[in-house]
């Protein structure tokens, strides 16, 4: 693929292709002269390449015909490295970090621009005799060993003397010193003599060094020293490099080797499906429950599946991603026969196409995690223990009866069959076949297949099948809000005495009947969950016939439902029912609600009957969970109200689940029959999607966001910018952060209408002896780090943020603030990246800080702490002056969701680290920025919001 890559951008540096054609004999010369010999190939079967691969759409004896969307892609690469090859705009010049005038030639024709141009492009060029000696003599005073490598720790002043000795029989002159990269600015250099000195042979004169360093750092600083010989005008140009070797504590964390990107065999992962596979052994399971409606198999349709085979092969980069693939989406709509846009009218043919796509991609990516590891046989059982680095993080996430496989080697065609029986930790304890002990070693190293776990996607298949069967898909795309009759609603008495006005009407709105879905629309800390359990409470105490049914996307989430409601609610009239995944890992998120979750004392889950479920007045579930009572067979209409909390992280087909086979029936076509209540903000983080071509086509957008975005009913109402209370409530008092922490994403996502009710709690940190503002419990620190991945990970990390973090969590972890002590589960760390959270929590280790929660925006969704620190990661390193032209491409940062959900986890302190230089370039970081310099907020590096680069 490079080299067909590389071929197509030839053809364009050489003016071949004009207008997306190119003559067809000029192409076949051009390709005999430079590339016949590298691929072997003659030019119909190379052509063939090409189009096989999307780069060419047609051609013929007379003319080429290219992708109008690779030659696009491949022309704003080329203009970047345009602007490389020039480093001028028209305000600036990039390599002399001056401003600069499209007149100004004088400026590009200078001594100075010109060495460091010819430094980023033709280094090689400089001088490399041994005219000069050129070596540090003193550092701090104490002398050297005679080399140009400054190693130093950080946070101590450098002073050092430098010699330059001129090592020849005649006398040079020193016309003048370079600094060529000046944006280094914690270097400083001085001569201690005057430019256009005489030298004479053997003598020397100094320059001084001064330096800083507040982060690690590991760089060349080169000066170009310029001389000439009296009586010539010729002069000569030697080039040194300074080394410096900055250190920390946290310098063990940094890595030596580049990432070297590996080729996605997708095929052959889908191929490796057909090796011959030896049963695993099933753990032992208690149930009294027994299916009715049997869950199929909903396998990808064979002419969808040869398509994306025939598609995966000719275009990996749809299964890749990235902008190259994105280039690509329209052709993929064409070639699969699906188009972005939800309606009523494709609903099922688009969703269920969408389904398959998103499985053959989880099919493909589970194969991530492949790795080659021993198991250890555990003694007293049949079963073997697999460790599984990333197991904590859910990644991958295991559960028990999900299967891994087991190879002799990659290429064997045989795998053993591995089920989960136990989820530990780091561990998981697998039941293989016997013939399994006939080859098993002692400490052999295994290769080891991850599966994936269809259940989830055929419940989600399944709950599509039922909404299109039932008739019900009209109801999720409402015209018009009915009059409500009239109904004798009961005077309410609220178990929450402070539940603002609101909350009540959303609890009122949802006691009246309605036959379209109701939304909460709950901002950070505005109290959904809070508003759904109060609801719950007055349909049990108000309704005896009412039957409830409260579903999250997640366990922690339908976990907080039931603790809040096990306090106001019979213990008999309510559980929590939990699926096959109840492990140590999970138990002590139980214990408030033991008694009220299908878990044996012996802690063994089992799966009670359907009849013990529904004798509860509310049942309390994962949405995934929720089609045991599908298939189980819940009777049509014996639940009245299905709420859905945090559904703007569910896709929609998964929203459905709760909701096709138990508000409708094919006995009731057209009807739901009962109601839906959505809970969620459609402004943070939505569904996690593997298929980056299914989230283009809409899979990634949740019920919730749609109605809000796209129907009528769930539109905002004139220029007050409110909701009909009878579709919507949106909930504005935030109770969780201090006004600071909430301005900027209220005035960027929520129209500035939240209004912070934070106690004082909230202004804990006002006063903070390290805050650059006493009322502003809000810092941005700017760190000119740098982001590097290992040679395996694609995931990027930042020491030198790292190491600002921990100074951050030194100030904070066991220090008294406002007589309150500082505890570990006070305090936060969110970063993008995997491989930076990674690292954080190694950095973490060393001062014992284990129980301090370290991880992404993800899995901070629904989460809040005390104090917030963020670690964006991202940078442009300007000690790389060869790169000083290049854009550093924000990645998961430029995500506004993320962006959103991570500055709002904080209650009193939200410290975030990052380069400004490079933050700014996106408008939601530029803001935030914005407002911590208005502020006097900010700490680090000195830096400037405005940019004259273009």
């Amino acid at each position: 693929m490079d080299l067909l890559e590389d071929f197509v951008i030839a053809l364009l540096n050489e003016n071949i292709i004009e207008n997306y054609t190119a003559d067809t004999e000029k192409v076949r010369a051009f390709y005999d002269r430079n590339y016949k010999e590298k691929t072997k190939l003659k030019f119909f079967p190379f052509t063939l390449s090409l189009w096989t691969n999307w780069y060419v759409l047609e051609w013929s004896n007379e003319e080429v015909i290219f992708d109008t969307n690779w030659i696009n892609y491949f022309k704003r690469l080329e203009e970047d490295k345009s602007l490389g090859r020039n480093y001028l705009t028209n305000t600036k010049c990039l390599l002399c970090d001056v401003a600069y005038n499209n007149s100004d030639e004088n400026h590009s024709n200078s001594e100075s621009h010109k060495i460091r141009l010819q430094y980023v492009n033709q280094k090689k060029k400089f001088t490399e005799s041994d005219t000069l000696k050129v070596q540090i003599t003193q550092i701090n005073n104490g002398l050297r060993p005679l080399t140009l490598k400054i190693q130093h720790s950080i946070m101590s002043d450098i002073n050092a003397t430098i010699s330059i000795k001129n090592n020849t029989k005649q006398e040079v002159n020193i016309l003048d010193i370079i600094v060529v990269n000046p944006l280094i600015k914690n270097v400083n250099l001085s001569e201690d003599f005057d430019k256009g000195i005489l030298l004479g042979p053997k003598k020397h004169v100094n320059l001084n060094l001064h330096a800083y360093f507040e982060n690690s750092v590991f760089f060349a600083y080169p000066i170009v020293i310029v001389t000439g010989v009296k009586g010539s005008n010729t002069k000569t140009y030697h080039l040194k490099e300074i080394i410096f070797e900055i250190t920390s504590e946290f310098s063990f964390l940094a890595t030596d080797e580049k990432y070297v990107k590996t080729q996605l065999n997708a095929v052959g992962r889908l191929k490796d499906m057909l090796d011959t596979i030896i049963p695993g052994e099933q753990p032992p399971l208690s149930s009294e429950y027994k299916e009715t409606l049997q869950l199929r198999q909903f396998k990808i349709p064979p002419h969808l599946n040869n398509k994306l085979m025939e598609l995966i092969e000719s275009c990996p980069q749809f299964v890749e991603g990235g902008p190259s693939g994105r280039a690509f989406y329209p052709h993929f709509s064409a070639f699969l026969n699906i188009y972005p846009g939800i309606n009523a009218n494709n609903y099922y043919s688009n969703m269920e196409t969408l389904l398959h796509i998103e499985e053959n991609q989880k099919s493909i990516d589970i194969r991530n995690y492949d790795m080659r590891s021993a198991l250890e046989f555990k003694k007293g059982s049949t079963l073997y223990e697999l460790t599984v680095p990333g197991l904590g993080e859910d990644r991958p996430s295991i559960l028990i009866f999900d299967k891994i496989y087991v190879k002799e080697s990659k290429n064997s065609k045989t795998k053993y069959e591995g089920i989960v029986h136990r989820v530990l930790e780091e561990t998981i304890h697998l039941g293989l076949n016997r013939r399994f002990n006939d080859i098993f070693l002692n400490k052999k190293e295994y290769h080891i297949e991850f599966g994936f776990n269809r259940r989830s996607i055929k419940v989600e298949k399944q709950a599509l099948f039922l909404a299109e069967s039932h008739g019900i898909v009209p109801c999720l795309f409402p015209s018009r809000i009915e009059i409500q009759l009239l109904t004798n609603q009961p005077s309410l008495h609220f178990s929450n005495r402070v539940l603002n006005e609101a909350q009540k009407t959303a609890v009122n709105s949802i006691l009246m009947p309605k036959n379209y879905p109701f939304v909460i629309f709950g901002p950070p800390g505005t109290g959904k969950t809070v508003t759904v359990v109060e609801a719950a409470y007055q349909l049990w105490k108000n309704y005896p016939n009412s039957r409830v049914l409260i579903c999250a996307p997640s366990n922690a989430a339908a976990n907080e439902v039931a603790y809040r409601l096990v306090d106001i609610i019979s213990k008999s009239d309510i559980f929590r029912l939990i699926g096959n995944y109840y492990s140590s890992v999970v138990e002590k998120g139980f214990k408030k609600i033991i008694d009220i979750i299908n878990v044996e004392k012996d802690k063994s889950w089992y799966m009670p009957s359907m009849e013990d479920l529904l004798k509860r007045r509310i049942l309390i579930t994962t949405i995934i969970t929720a089609a045991r009572l599908v298939n189980g067979g819940t009777p049509p209409g014996h639940f009245t109200h299905v709420f859905i909390d945090e559904s703007g992280f569910a896709t929609e087909t998964q929203t459905l689940i709760p909701i096709a086979g138990i508000l409708s029936s094919a006995e009731v076509q057209g009807k739901l029959t009962g109601q839906i209540i959505l809970t969620g903000d459609p402004k943070q983080l939505g569904p996690r999607v593997h298929s980056s071509f299914a989230q283009y086509c809409g899979y990634g957008t949740s019920l919730l966001e749609r109605l809000l975005k796209t129907c009528d009913v769930y539109a905002r109402t004139g220029n007050d910018d409110c909701y009909d209370n009878r579709s919507v409530t949106k909930l504005i008092k935030n109770y969780r952060s201090h006004e600071t922490i909430l301005k900027v994403p209220n005035d960027l996502f929520y129209h500035g209408q939240l209004q912070a009710e934070g106690n004082e709690f909230t202004h804990t940190f006002e006063g903070w002896e390290h805050l650059k503002n006493a009322k502003f419990p809000v810092i941005f620190h700017h760190v000119e780090g740098e982001d590097v991945r290992e040679k395996t990970s694609p995931s990027f990390f930042n020491v030198q943020e790292i190491e600002v973090v921990v100074d951050y969590l030194k100030k904070i972890i066991s220090n008294r603030v406002r007589g309150r002590q500082i505890i570990q589960d006070d305090v936060g760390v969110i970063t993008p990246y995997r491989k930076q959270v990674e690292k954080i929590r190694n950095a973490c280790s060393k001062t014992q800080w284990n129980s301090l929660l370290v991880g992404s925006v993800e899995q901070f969704q629904g989460k809040e702490r005390m104090i917030i620190v963020i670690s964006t990661v991202r940078s442009k390193n300007v000690h790389k002056y060869e790169q000083i032209d290049q854009k550093c491409q924000l990645g998961f940062l430029k995500n506004p969701k993320r962006f959103n959900v991570a500055l709002t986890r904080a209650k009193a302190l939200l410290i975030v680290i990052g380069n400004a230089n490079v933050l700014k370039t996106d408008n939601n970081w530029s803001s935030f920025i914005k407002y911590c310099l208005e502020n006097n907020s900010v700490a680090g590096k000195r830096f400037t919001l405005s940019d004259n680069e273009e």
